[in-house]
């Protein structure tokens, strides 16, 4: 039947397809971080709003909105260092490994200069047993 490790090495298996989903997915991407302050705001206050102010204010009567506010900021700041720290570098390594495997024309191009590299190689090598020969 099937082994555990054969299953996981089917579903690892990646396709080879069109780079226009990943055209979209990146746009996207590129301009969320133009929404993604709005949307944090209007959460945060809706909630403050709603039930926040009540829940905060039974533990922390002095705590404010803009406390919360401040608090929200300094969170995605200790997210953005973790982020450049830690994450952004495992997804330029995953990326390039990527890069690398699927259809990546420069790959080719080098396989072919290495080939040629090869045969230049080989040529040097008959050219100096020739003198030696000779010599």
């Amino acid at each position: 039947m099937f082994s555990l490790a054969s299953i996981i090495t089917k579903l690892a298996r990646q396709k080879n397809t069109s780079p226009h989903l990943g055209a979209v997915i990146n746009a996207y991407s590129a301009t969320s971080i133009l929404y993604s302050p709005l949307t944090l705001m209007g959460v945060a206050t809706t909630l403050y709003g709603l039930w926040g102010e009540k829940m905060i204010h039974q533990w922390l009567p002095w705590f404010t909105f803009p406390m919360l506010f401040g608090c929200m900021i300094l969170f995605i700041l200790i997210m953005m260092v973790l982020f450049y720290k830690v994450i952004i570098p495992s997804q330029v390594a995953f990326s390039v490994q990527q890069q690398y495997k699927h259809r990546n024309p420069l790959v080719t191009d080098m396989k072919v200069v290495l080939k040629k590299l090869e045969k230049l190689d080989d040529i040097e090598k008959r050219l100096k047993n020739l003198e030696k020969k000779s010599g």
